[in-house]
């Protein structure tokens, strides 16, 4: 197993490491130790599906430059976007919803854009600015569903 082998890798590696220490070490406000969790689960699980779909099935976009799945590939789809989910979820006041998922939004847009920029992320017939949309609706309306769903004490322990 070689690292560093592939075009762009250095940012997969650079915005993995970042998104780590972000999360680990973020006061947390709206999760403990155990929310950390659950979020990355669920959200790494969200990633892998859609991966799953919109990159392998339906084919709009190459990562790495390969049809296999490669070593910084899978951390990167494993920890990256679930990562900022939990920064999301970790941060999120209803009373400033809509300046969450802006600045989520884009921020999720210039990481896909540097992806392409460097050369790791081929796109086929997808254009970068197509996830925007995408990225608003989930930090818009699905995370906050689940920062609330995740608050309430739904079982009795």
């Amino acid at each position: 197993m070689e690292f560093m082998k592939y075009e762009g890798d250095w940012y997969v590696w650079t915005i993995l490491f970042i998104t780590i220490v972000i999360v680990l070490f973020m006061p947390k406000k709206n999760l403990t130790w155990a929310g950390v969790f659950i979020t990355i689960l669920f959200a790494g699980g969200l990633t892998w599906i859609g991966e799953v779909i919109v990159g392998s099935i339906i084919d709009v976009f190459t990562l790495a430059k390969k049809q296999t799945t490669e070593f910084s590939e899978t951390f990167l789809i494993s920890f990256v976007p679930a990562g900022i989910a939990t920064i999301y979820v970790n941060l999120y006041k209803p009373e400033k919803a809509w300046v969450w998922a802006f600045i989520f939004t884009f921020l999720c847009f210039f990481l896909e854009l540097g992806l392409v920029k460097v050369g790791y992320m081929i796109n086929h017939g997808w254009e970068t600015w197509y996830g925007i949309p995408v990225y608003f609706i989930a930090f818009r309306f699905f995370f906050p569903w689940y920062s609330k769903l995740l608050s309430q004490k739904l079982v009795n322990i």
